[in-house]
């Protein structure tokens, strides 16, 4: 069983029969308007892409298994 952990509460773990299990948790702190608010903001939405690109790959290969 492999297990990926990525800074600030992402986790992507890969089970024996290949199934993937990702978890991750939303920073659970108060965004101030001023810019350190706008980076908070810009980096949850970057996490949300990088997952959303994970599950885009993972649909890319299962269509492409259907394929053969």
């Amino acid at each position: 069983m492999a297990k990926i952990k990525f800074e600030h509460g992402l986790e992507l773990e890969r089970e024996k029969e290949g199934e993937y299990v990702m978890r991750f948790r939303a920073p659970q702190i108060k965004i101030t308007p001023d810019l350190t608010g706008g980076h908070l903001k810009q980096a949850k939405k970057e996490v949300l892409l990088a997952v959303r690109s994970l599950i885009d790959k993972a649909i890319k290969v299962e269509e492409e298994k259907g394929e053969e």
